[in-house]
C-alpha cells in the first residue's frame, strides 16, 4: 500500500524534464535572455569602472580612402593647369593626420615700421632699367631702376636713390658767365646736363625747371624768378620736346645773356602763407626765392645750381637807418672838403663805367672774330676788379681804370654808403626759412641738393659752409663745381658710351 502512495525523487526529476523538453521554444528564450544580460552587465561594469576609450581609429580604416581622393584631385588640377601641383607642401598639409594638421603656422611678429621699409621691385626705362630695394608698401622699389616712377638718377656726379618728381634751379644770370668762372662753356655744360637728364625720364615721373636771375647786390628784393611751368609736368615726349626747345636757348648767345635769353616768360608769384611763420622783413638769397618757386610744385628731389650763396638781407629798424643816413651825410661831406661836388663825382663815376663797358664790347668783338667766347660782366664795375684784369692780360688785352673825377686823394674810387632800408644778417636766417617753407609746402621734406660754380681764384670758405648746411640739413649732398670739373665729367659720360 505504502510504496503505491508516495512518490520517488526520481520521478519528479523525471516530470521536470519531461515539461521542459515538451517546449523547446521556451529553452532558448530563457538561454538568450540570460546571456543578453550577462553581456549588458559586463558594458556596464566596464564603463563604470574603467572609463570611455579616448582613441579614435576609423582615421586608420578611412586614410587610403582619403589619400587616394586627394591624389586624384591633384592628378586633375595638374592636367588642367592649376596650381596645386606648384606647391606639393601645401597638398600634404591638407591630407596630413597628424593632430595639428589644419592648423595655421604661428605667423611671426612684425615691427611697426612705416611704409618704405617694405621692399619693393621695379622695372623700366631711364637712367637704370631694373630695379630693387626698399620702397613703399604699393611696391615703389629703390634702386637702380624704377618701381612705378621712382628711380635711381645721377646728376652732376650726385646720385638720388628715390626720385620721381624732380626740379632743377639753375642760376642764369651773368654770374654765372663770370670770366672766372668758365663763361659760356662751363654754363653751356650746366645747360646740357639739365637737357640729359630730363631726356630720359619715362612718362610716371614729372620734372619742373625754375631759371633765376638776381641783381648785382643779389638783395632779392625784385628777384627775378621765371619756371618753365608753374606746376610739374609728366616726362612726356610732348613736354620734353617742348622744354629742350626752351631750355637750349638760355645763355646761348652773347647777345642775349640771362632772362633776356628767355624765350617765353612764365609769371609766378609766391602763395601767401601766412601760417608758415615767415618773417616780413626779412629778404633771403635769390636762389631761396627760386627754391620756394620749386617747393610749391611739391617735388621729391631739387637740384639747385648756382653762382653764388648770396647775401641775406634785413630790414632795418628806424634807429639803423638814422645811423645810415648819418654816415651817407658824412660822405658827401668828406667830398664836398675835398673839392668835389656829389654831382660831379656821380657824373665822372657814370662816364668811366659807360667807357670801360664800351672796351669790353670792343675787347669781345675781337674775340668773336677769332671763335672764341666773349667775357661777360655782372656789373661794370667788375671790369676793375684784380682778378678780372688778370684775365683780360691772359688773352692779351686790357682796359684802362679811369678814376679821374670820382676818386679820393689816396687815388681810391668813391663808392656810394648805401641808404637802402635792408642790411647783411645772419646765413642761419636763411636755412631757418628754408625749414619753414618746407614744412609749410610739402608733406615730406624734399630732398635739396646744392651746386656751387666758382672759378680756381675765388674765395668761396664761407659760401661753401652756408651752402653746405642748407643741403645737409634737407636731406641732400653739396657740390662744387668748376669748368675742369664739369669738362671731365662730360669726358667721363664719353668714354663710357
Amino acid at each position: 500500500m505504502s510504496s503505491a502512495s508516495t512518490p520517488s525523487p526520481s520521478s519528479g526529476l523525471s516530470r521536470l524534464y519531461t515539461r521542459l523538453t515538451a517546449s523547446v521554444p521556451l529553452l532558448v528564450t530563457v538561454i538568450v535572455h540570460v546571456v543578453l544580460i550577462a553581456v549588458a552587465g559586463y558594458f556596464v561594469v566596464s564603463e563604470q569602472i574603467l572609463g570611455k576609450k579616448k582613441s579614435f581609429d576609423a582615421a586608420n580604416a578611412s586614410e587610403n580612402v582619403v589619400q587616394k581622393q586627394v591624389e586624384h584631385r591633384l592628378q586633375v588640377a595638374r592636367k588642367g593647369g592649376g596650381s596645386a601641383s606648384s606647391s606639393p607642401v601645401s597638398a600634404n598639409r591638407i591630407f596630413s593626420t597628424a593632430e595639428n594638421a589644419l592648423q595655421m603656422p604661428t605667423m611671426p611678429d612684425l615691427p611697426l615700421v612705416g611704409a618704405s621699409a617694405l621692399a619693393g621691385m621695379g622695372f623700366g626705362a631711364g637712367a637704370g632699367g631694373v630695379g630693387t630695394g626698399t620702397g613703399y608698401g604699393t611696391g615703389l622699389g629703390s634702386g637702380n631702376g624704377l618701381g612705378s616712377g621712382f628711380m635711381s638718377m645721377s646728376f652732376l656726379g650726385t646720385t638720388s636713390l628715390r626720385a620721381s618728381k624732380i626740379v632743377f634751379v639753375v642760376d642764369v644770370g651773368t654770374r654765372m658767365l663770370d670770366v672766372r668762372k668758365g663763361g659760356f662753356e662751363a654754363f653751356s655744360i650746366i645747360r646740357e646736363e639739365v637737357m640729359k637728364l630730363v631726356s630720359p625720364l619715362p612718362p610716371s615721373a614729372e620734372f619742373g625747371v625754375v631759371v633765376y636771375e638776381s641783381d648785382s647786390h643779389d638783395r632779392g628784393v625784385n628777384p627775378l624768378v621765371n619756371p618753365f611751368a608753374v606746376n610739374l609736368l609728366p616726362a612726356t615726349s610732348t613736354n620734353k620736346t617742348r622744354f629742350f626747345e626752351w631750355m637750349k636757348l638760355i645763355n646761348l648767345t652773347p647777345e642775349k645773356v640771362g632772362f633776356r635769353s628767355i624765350a617765353l616768360r612764365t609769371p609766378w608769384r609766391a602763395k601767401a602763407l601766412p601760417n608758415a611763420g615767415l618773417d616780413e622783413d626779412f629778404r633771403p638769397p635769390t636762389w631761396v626765392v627760386a627754391l620756394r618757386c620749386a617747393l610749391e610744385m611739391g617735388p621729391d628731389t631739387i637740384y639747385v645750381v648756382a653762382g653764388s650763396a648770396g647775401v641775406p638781407v634785413q630790414m632795418l629798424n628806424d634807429q639803423e637807418l638814422a645811423r645810415k643816413k648819418k654816415l651817407k651825410d658824412n660822405q658827401n661831406a668828406e667830398i664836398v672838403r675835398s673839392g668835389l661836388t656829389i654831382e660831379g663825382v656821380e657824373a665822372a663815376r657814370k662816364a668811366a663805367y659807360s667807357r670801360a663797358m664800351a672796351a669790353l664790347d670792343a675787347v669781345n668783338a675781337k674775340l668773336k672774330a677769332k671763335g672764341q667766347s666773349p667775357i661777360v660782366v655782372t656789373a661794370a664795375r667788375r671790369i676793375f676788379e684784380a682778378d678780372f684784369q688778370a684775365a683780360l692780360k691772359q688773352k692779351g688785352f686790357s682796359i684802362p681804370l679811369d678814376y679821374k673825377g670820382w676818386s679820393t686823394k689816396e687815388g681810391k674810387p668813391i663808392m656810394w654808403t648805401g641808404t637802402d632800408p635792408y642790411d647783411k644778417t645772419e646765413y642761419s636766417v636763411v636755412l631757418t626759412e628754408i625749414s619753414k617753407l618746407q614744412r609749410a609746402l610739402l608733406k615730406d621734406r624734399a630732398a635739396l641738393n646744392i651746386y656751387l660754380l666758382v672759378g680756381p681764384t675765388e674765395q668761396v670758405n664761407e659760401a661753401i659752409e652756408n651752402l653746405g648746411k642748407a643741403s645737409s640739413r634737407n636731406g641732400g649732398k653739396f657740390q662744387l663745381l668748376t669748368t675742369k670739373k664739369l669738362k671731365e665729367m662730360t669726358a667721363r659720360d664719353e668714354a663710357a658710351k
